[in-house]
């Protein structure tokens, strides 16, 4: 399970078409933003609990440390664009509306109207021309200047979604959510296929099916990966032994936890803590409630050229 993604130094841009065979076996997370643009096609798209059905023209802007999956339901090529960035290439005065909406902690997914869709997607365009060109001195800045441009102009256009309305307007399936809500509330007892379904009012053999045709994961797997996630907050801000942290988050076998843990993040759960003790560059992202504080493994230098996005 790949919890902790590849860090950037830099603005990266990134567009790719996706057919339905396209496979994100399960979420990830990184620590930086992403902003997620469907161009043409659908899919469904999965963060934190809730489930977005996304048609041309959806935003969505994932904060760090968010765990996010997506699963292309189109019959056609579906077509998207990623843009990663840091909060430091999104410096500017004037500009404190863009910061407030980096900050809203529930607020992830937009709507451009098809008439506005075309400004966005040529300001996409002068991104990865400039991403093209790659003068070490200018295009980082020219970079920013037209992300700027871009967030401003999804800001201006763009229909807000209820949060409210999840279900009628861009939840694939409320019993999803319903299913997701409930393991994040009780992963940390011991539950069942059986329990999960009860909560979501399927059966339990379609909702294995159904969770896992919607969203490209298991229930176990996110049902492991929401426990895993609690362990590592636990591990990085308190002293409690590793046996302890594991029975705290719905583990009974510490060593399985263990492996589990090792799988996850590349690092044991000892070397995490340790390693979260040192680091001073990650402060506390109070974006997702699931999502660690990341201790991420030693940042290494990439090159100029995109990081290998896997959506």
């Amino acid at each position: 399970m790949a919890i902790i993604g590849y860090t950037i130094n830099r603005i990266f841009i990134d567009t790719k078409s996706r057919d339905r065979n396209f496979e994100m076996t399960e979420p990830h997370i990184h620590n930086h933003y992403e902003l997620f643009y469907l161009n043409k096609g659908s899919c469904n798209f999965f963060i934190k609990s809730y489930f977005y059905n996304m048609v041309p023209g959806s935003v969505l802007l994932i904060p760090p440390n968010t765990p996010h999956s997506v699963h292309y339901t189109s019959k056609q090529q579906s077509v998207r664009t990623v843009v990663l960035f840091r909060e430091q290439d999104v410096l500017f005065p004037n500009m404190q509306f863009i910061y407030d909406t980096l900050a809203e902690k529930n607020t992830y997914i937009l709507q451009i109207p098809a008439m506005y869709q075309v400004h966005v997607e040529q300001l996409i365009q002068n991104m990865e021309a400039e991403q093209r060109f790659n003068d070490e001195r200018v295009s980082p800045a020219m970079l920013s200047l037209c992300l700027i441009q871009l967030l401003v102009i999804i800001r201006r256009f763009s229909t807000d979604i209820d949060t409210s309305l999840l279900d009628e307007l861009h939840t694939t399936n409320r019993q999803l959510s319903l299913a997701a809500t409930f393991i994040k509330k009780n992963y940390n007892q011991k539950i069942s296929l059986n329990d999960i379904a009860e909560a979501s009012g399927f059966s339990p053999n379609y909702l294995s099916r159904k969770f896992k045709e919607d969203t490209g994961i298991g229930v176990h797997e996110f049902l492991t990966f929401v426990r895993l996630n609690k362990a590592a907050i636990e591990l990085a801000h308190t002293d409690h032994t590793i046996t302890e942290v594991a029975l705290n988050n719905g583990f009974s076998d510490a060593n399985y936890f263990k492996d589990a843990f090792h799988k996850a993040f590349g690092l044991s759960p000892r070397d995490y803590r340790k390693q979260d003790a040192k680091s001073s560059s990650d402060p506390v992202v109070a974006f997702s409630e699931i999502a660690p504080v990341a201790a991420p493994a030693p940042v290494e230098e990439k090159t100029e050229h995109s990081p290998a996005t896997i959506k």
